[in-house]
């Protein structure tokens, strides 16, 4: 009886450890074993633009059965690099990424990488990412600044004054304000650039707006680096009594704000697209089909496109 009980207890023994690797999931895909868990740190969700980006991720997330965690970054570099460190910890699939700090970033993109996790750069640069969504950040502002060169020469007689309101404190996207300048210069030689200040949050574009006012009373065209501070300027030149008729203002990122007083034929003219919805879904694909091992061109070209009244409604729809 003892010898029969040793015996049993044998086979049982070599039965679960030679089904072991079955149950352990040992040679399973990881992606049919458990739910995929990626990451967005997103610049700053109190941006409209990063939040349209952050629903279009989501989104396709849940299309895609991932499990997404969106990150905001606040514009802060000391949480980006915490942040880097809690993902990497605690063994993400994947993570999108825009950046706050690109150059500290670099560092923790590749431990990520040796942790087996795959990083896409979000419109924001990040050198050694596995893919990217990017913006050509001058031609984005070049095209905006064209139009509004374009109105000085047509509405103003080329000799205006203008005013740029920037974020040059980031510098991947100083290229996008010297765009701007540069395509109002290219339609309007002899328009006279009377400031060129950090604005791109809303508050902030009041505020230096009016001050931009005080100085130069006559000033008729403001072109901002994104729409965020446009709508700002908007305000100080409504409370101004500027007529909209000879009056310009423009940004970027083509959010819902901006594409109503677009639409409404005002003073707030135009805007450039860089979709930020679909183009938080392009980067959710992106990076799935990176991490599942599929086909796809990891690195990507957003397409920009002026926003204007002649075509406004084809983004509001």
């Amino acid at each position: 009886m003892k010898k029969r009980s040793i015996l049993v207890l044998l086979v049982l023994t070599v039965f679960l450890f030679s089904g072991f690797p079955l149950f352990a999931g040992g040679s399973q895909d990881k992606g049919e074993a458990e739910e995929m868990r990626f990451a967005f740190m997103v610049h700053d969700l109190g941006n409209p633009f990063w939040a349209t980006q952050a629903k279009g991720a989501s989104e396709m997330a849940d299309e895609l059965g991932v499990k997404l965690t969106v990150i905001d970054l606040q514009v802060d570099p000391a949480k980006e690099i915490n942040t880097w460190e809690n993902l990497i910890t605690g063994g993400v699939d994947g993570i999108i990424i825009s950046c706050v700090d690109e150059v500290a970033s670099m560092e923790y993109c590749k431990k990520a990488q040796a942790a087996g996790i795959k990083v896409m750069a979000a419109v924001h640069p990040l050198s050694g990412a596995d893919g990217s969504l990017g913006n050509d950040e001058y031609h984005y502002g070049f095209i905006e600044g064209a139009e509004a060169g374009k109105f000085i020469t047509e509405k103003l007689g080329g000799k205006a004054k203008f005013a740029l309101l920037a974020a040059d404190c980031t510098p991947f996207v100083i290229p996008r304000t010297d765009g701007i300048r540069d395509g109002i210069l290219s339609e309007a030689p002899k328009a006279e650039c009377v400031g060129r200040q950090d604005a791109f949050q809303t508050d902030v574009g009041m505020a230096v707006t009016e001050s931009l006012l005080q100085a130069h009373p006559d000033l008729a065209v403001i072109a901002c680096l994104n729409d965020d501070g446009a709508l700002g300027a908007y305000e100080a030149m409504t409370a101004a009594g500027k007529d909209p008729a000879v009056t310009w203002i423009s940004g970027t990122d083509g959010i819902a704000q901006a594409l109503k007083l677009i639409a409404e034929g005002g003073m707030y003219k135009a805007s450039v697209s860089m979709a930020p919805y679909a183009s938080g879904r392009t980067e959710m694909e992106v990076l799935y089909k990176m991490v599942t091992g599929a086909p796809v061109v990891p690195h990507q070209k957003i397409d920009n496109e002026v926003i204007t009244i002649a075509n406004v409604d084809k983004f509001l729809n």
